[in-house]
């Protein structure tokens, strides 16, 4: 099956991460795609597929932990064709209050290990982003960075639910209808 979009978010299997900062991707993909993912052991990850305005959207979730996730690449590029033009990327960004989603292109992974393996594997980094806030604001809106392997407060879940992994799925969404330069104009 040919695949419209490769949707790779970014986290670490293991129950003790699933509420965690770094895997606010996965927490957004479950809101997104249901249920209904197949563990592909050659993929060494998790896949679910999606038929959204009428494209096939493959949702991605590796079972390589974060530092290895462009692991994942190699069998979809073979037996699916995946390019980096192709592939969104999904992740946590520290340097971003939580709620604020800011989509990227062709940049340098900001230190961010998931995004320094994924250039490593595709020798590129021309490939979309979508980064997700998971920092706080204090009563002074200054940025108060916590550990990414903390979890998140019910209400910061709650805020996930209702804010965020919607608008991620209208950024999503419109990326298959609209292309990245007007997606980033509208969402950026």
């Amino acid at each position: 099956m040919n695949f419209r979009l490769f949707l790779l978010g970014l986290g670490n299997i293991g129950d003790e991460y699933k509420n965690t900062r770094h895997n606010v991707a996965w927490i957004i993909f479950d809101m997104l795609a249901g249920n209904d993912w197949t563990e592909n052991k050659y993929a060494k990850a998790f896949l679910a597929n999606d038929v959204s305005g009428g494209s096939d959207v493959l949702f991605i979730k590796p079972t390589t932990f974060m530092n290895n996730s462009g692991d994942v690449l190699p069998f979809l590029i073979k037996e699916h064709q995946l390019s980096a033009e192709s592939l969104v990327v999904v992740h946590d960004d520290i340097d971003l209050p939580l709620g604020t989603i800011r989509i990227s292109y062709d940049r340098g992974d900001g230190g961010h290990n998931g995004i320094k393996s994924i250039v490593g594997v595709l020798e590129s980094k021309a490939f979309l982003r979508i980064r997700i806030g998971v920092s706080l604001l204090d009563e002074n809106t200054i940025l108060r960075k916590p550990d990414v392997l903390g979890s998140f407060s019910k209400d910061e879940m709650e805020k996930i639910k209702k804010d965020i992994a919607p608008t991620v799925g209208k950024v999503i969404e419109s990326l298959i209808v609209n292309g990245k330069e007007k997606t980033m104009g509208k969402f950026n």
